[in-house]
């Protein structure tokens, strides 16, 4: 980049790989700095908005088949309670079932596909942001401090890779197929490994968040400090030198402030970026979990077999655990590149 010398060539290779936007990364850092409109948070909310509004109208026909697959299935179960048969019933229910199972089951699978390509995109991303964000913290802070944070860095990379999308991710996947397994069979053998299989991605992913938000915090606090000390002696010996100290101390500042600007805009530029690659696929996993949960609701009075409502819940709550499990990778991107930011900007 012309004026500060940090080469982004290998994040503009990954943007243009992943995203459709038109300006280099280092085009959104220098926006950044010059205090450009594009990146308002009413623009940002807004542009939520519209995306929510898009895949509420792109779910129309999901939701129109769930209910018109409800209502047929009631049709059968009433039928043939007034023929007093429940062999009917019971071929009745499950012809529907398996429409409704092959419904939700190919809506998941693009679901999952989405959210598996979200979680390499973000991991590509950070791996190509790295080097380029901590050059400009080891301008801030020195060699040291930064090796410590990339190496922090490089651990929420490979807790995200191991933790996130190679365990998480595909215990989603069997919570849905048992979930949905379960009401076919005759008797309830599944109910107590779906419940285990819930507990464990939720205290699984509660943990993974505990323990990189508790060692990010705990080098935030004492690493930038000890920094602190070194610079506040180093800035009073610049100061003391006879004649020309106050005019060294002076320059030291502002090249030191403004290498504090461009590593600051740099990460909030990595921030911006890891919400624009999120925030489409996970509004539309929350809205798929909330279509799947009103057509549960909605059908509930008519359904008369509480087996197809609870295939419903569980293809919701499936969805929302998607939703989570990306929104955590997101936020363990997010923490850890604050932290680094907010860390490394202590005054000489």
């Amino acid at each position: 980049m012309d004026g500060y010398n940090v080469d982004f060539s290998a994040v503009d290779k990954v943007l243009k790989d992943i995203t459709d936007s038109k300006e280099s990364f280092g085009q959104y850092v220098d926006m950044i700095i010059s205090g450009n409109e594009k990146f308002s948070f009413e623009g940002l909310f807004n542009n939520i908005a519209g995306i929510f509004k898009s895949e509420i109208a792109g779910v129309k026909g999901l939701f129109a088949e769930m209910i018109v697959i409800i209502i047929i299935a009631s049709i059968f179960i009433n039928f043939s309670k007034s023929l007093k048969s429940k062999q009917v019933s019971e071929t009745g229910f499950y012809v529907t079932y398996m429409l409704m199972f092959m419904l939700l089951s190919v809506t998941f699978m693009r679901l999952t596909d989405t959210a598996g390509d979200i979680l390499d995109n973000l991991l590509a991303f950070m791996q190509a942001l790295i080097p380029s964000f901590f050059l400009t913290v080891t301008y801030i802070t020195g060699s040291s401090t930064a090796v410590v944070f990339y190496q922090s860095a490089l651990g929420v990379i490979g807790i995200v890779d191991m933790c996130i999308v190679k365990i998480f991710l595909p215990a989603v996947n069997m919570y849905f197929i048992f979930a949905m397994l379960n009401p076919l069979l005759s008797e309830d053998f599944f109910s107590k490994l779906i419940t285990l299989m819930e507990k464990f991605i939720s205290w699984g992913l509660k943990g993974v968040f505990t323990l990189v938000a508790g060692i990010g915090l705990m080098q935030g606090m004492v690493i930038p400090a000890a920094e602190g000390m070194k610079r506040g002696i180093f800035g009073k010996a610049l100061s003391s030198v006879p004649g020309v100290g106050n005019t060294v101390g002076q320059v030291a500042e502002s090249v030191y402030g403004a290498g504090i600007l461009i590593k600051n805009a740099v990460g909030v530029s990595g921030l911006i970026v890891i919400v624009v690659i999120c925030a489409v696929p996970m509004v539309k996993f929350l809205v798929y979990s909330l279509v799947m949960q009103a057509g549960a609701a909605i059908t509930q009075p008519a359904a008369n077999d509480e087996r197809m409502i609870d295939c419903l819940s569980a293809a919701a709550k499936a969805s929302k655990m998607l939703f989570y499990v990306v929104g955590m990778a997101a936020v363990l991107f997010i923490i850890t590149i604050a932290i680094v930011t907010l860390s490394t900007g202590i005054g000489m």
